[in-house]
């Protein structure tokens, strides 16, 4: 019981110390928490208790702390049998002859009920922050409990509600720290939403979903930047979705707070605008907290989170919700920042792009135009000298159309490659934008003898992609796999495919050429570092951003001497994507 470690002087110690010393009490000095004073001339029983009372503290787990405080009810009201139930109906621990147990009465009085009295049973509730969790009861079989037996279980349930708060505040300051150091280690705004909502899971124990929506001030929509689903396993088909925010940001402005609102709030517009999974087999939420998100001033975004079976949200939801809004605001700051310098490297590796495209392509117009110009001027001196015949002018200007058709559809192409557009804004027929897409280097591999084989999935569902970013992906990532092989490889296979998780397709490109040694596979995916002459090292590095803006990922396999294949995960559309594809 004493602390083994204490090497105080005597002349030093208090005078409480002092009378410990001197035969009437000792100085206890439990795991953590102040020393306290046990009174040596009280019963064993009662000393023993007292001791429990006073090490609460040092108990780990939540089950062992509900056995210690059972124990010292146990010893502190000479109980035969103490239950404790939480808040949710489940019994946390028994001790003592467990046929005493009365869980019914527990239940009645945890539904603020009134039981039928019963002097052998003493009941008290045990509140933290203004919540009960948890309803502690002690019995005996025959001996009746005193008047003050309810008092001093009273006390005791406060000393364990003390200990509650205490853990809960440091269960919020642990996970926040946690997400501030992900903050300073720079980690991807996405995956920190993601970390947040994981946060608020543990804390406020939600269990329909939580999402972080972006605000985009030019589009006037809310957009559904990441989105966890607690009610079912499996990912979200809504990151991407958008809102639109005109309705929300004019009440915002009338009421700037965090609202809690339950299912009668119809009439409000954040209801009907964030529950947006109604009508798609998805339960509707039964409660909801919904926090504004603002940085210097400006509104960033929303943080939403949605109950379903569980108790409605209480302030002290909100309380913990609001610790947790400087940061999301933070995160989606970072969103903007870092979205707003990858567009800049985007457009730069754009132009560079285009430049190659113009050198594959301008082997193919030529040839073109090369066709045309012979026809027309035979056509035309055939005119003029009266020799013209019908039939051979008609197949002649049919191959002129045919070849200026070509050039339509090559400049046509070109300047949809040209064209931005922003992340997410499908939905996209995949397999479309590849057809669209294969006449940009299909001249090339010919005359590298390179094969360009296409094995698409037919019944391929739309996904939610920019066109754009899917066509400027496909192109780096062909492009890469020509430029590598040389004259080692003989194909280029692009394939699609559904994915065996709900709401995802998958796009992959393959080649059999040299393959990337193992001791670079790490760094080719690092911006600025390339293996080829006079490159600049930021296409795959793009390539994988414009995939994770549109909420997908890239993966690379790959082989020295076998080959190389990488991957894109995509999001389908599902049925909120829109009524036609962007093809």
């Amino acid at each position: 019981m004493f602390d083994p470690t204490d090497r105080t002087d005597p002349s030093d110690r208090s005078d409480q110390e002092k009378e410990a010393g001197a035969g009437y009490a000792i100085l206890f000095r439990p795991v953590s928490g102040a020393a306290v004073m046990i009174d040596l001339r009280k019963a064993p029983r009662e000393l023993f208790a007292q001791v429990l009372e006073s090490n609460l503290q040092g108990i780990g787990p939540a089950r062992k702390l509900y056995g210690h405080f059972a124990d010292a009810v146990l010893l502190r009201l000479g109980a035969e049998c103490v239950w404790v139930m939480g808040g949710d109906g489940e019994v946390r621990v028994v001790r003592g002859d467990y046929m005493l147990c009365d869980l019914a009465r527990t239940a009645a009085f945890l539904r603020d009920e009134r039981p039928p009295t019963a002097r052998t049973v003493v009941l008290a509730r045990v509140s933290v922050h203004g919540r009960q969790v948890a309803v502690v009861g002690a019995s005996r079989r025959e001996r009746e409990f005193g008047q003050g037996a309810r008092r001093t279980l009273d006390r005791l349930c406060g000393v364990l509600a003390q200990e509650l708060a205490r853990r809960e505040e440091l269960r919020l300051t642990r996970v926040l720290d946690r997400i501030r150091g992900k903050i300073a280690s720079e980690l991807r705004p996405r995956d920190l939403a993601y970390q947040i909502l994981d946060g608020l899971h543990q804390l406020v124990d939600y269990d329909h979903s939580s999402a972080v929506l972006t605000y985009d001030p030019e589009a006037t929509v809310f957009r559904i930047e990441a989105e966890k689903m607690v009610w079912t396993k499996g990912k979200s088909a809504f990151v991407g979705h958008e809102i639109p925010a005109a309705a929300l940001v004019g009440a915002l402005g009338d009421r700037p707070g965090i609202r809690r609102l339950a299912a009668d709030a119809l009439d409000d517009p954040f209801w009907e605008a964030l529950t947006y999974h109604r009508g798609r087999g998805i339960p509707v939420p039964a409660s909801l907290i919904c926090a504004p998100l603002f940085f210097g001033g400006e509104l960033m975004g929303l943080l939403k989170i949605a109950g379903w079976k569980r108790r409605p949200f209480d302030p002290r939801d909100v309380q913990v919700v609001e610790r947790f809004l400087p940061a999301a605001a933070v995160s989606i700051r970072n969103a903007r920042l870092n979205m707003s310098l990858e567009r800049q490297a985007i457009q730069a590796e754009l132009k560079a792009t285009l430049v190659t495209l113009a050198s594959a392509v301008a082997h193919d117009v030529n040839n073109a135009v090369g066709t045309i110009l012979p026809l027309v001027q035979q056509v035309r001196s055939e005119l003029r000298e009266g020799t013209a015949d019908a039939e051979t002018i008609d197949r002649d200007l049919s191959l002129v159309i045919e070849k200026a058709r070509l050039c339509q559809r090559i400049f046509g192409n070109m300047l949809r490659v040209a064209r931005g557009g922003r992340p997410g804004d499908g939905p996209v027929d995949v397999n479309q934008v590849i057809r669209d897409t294969v006449p940009f280097f299909q001249g090339a591999a010919a005359r590298l003898g390179i094969d360009t084989l296409l094995e698409l999935d037919e019944q391929l569902p739309c996904v939610r992609f920019s066109r754009h970013d899917l066509q400027h992906i496909v192109l780096n990532l062909v492009n890469n796999s020509l430029e590598a092989m040389g004259e080692t490889g003989s194909r280029v296979v692009i394939s699609t495919r559904l994915g065996e998780e709900d709401g995802t397709a998958f796009l992959a490109i393959r080649d059999d050429g040299p393959g990337i040694p193992s001791e670079l596979l790490d760094k080719v995916e690092e911006p600025f570092f390339s293996t080829k002459h006079g490159g600049v090292g930021l296409g795959l590095a793009i390539c994988r951003s414009l995939a994770w803006q549109n909420g997908g990922s890239l993966e690379i396999e790959s082989a020295a001497g076998v080959g190389t294949r990488v991957e894109v995960e995509l999001r389908l559309a599902g049925k909120d994507g829109g009524e036609g594809a962007s093809v």
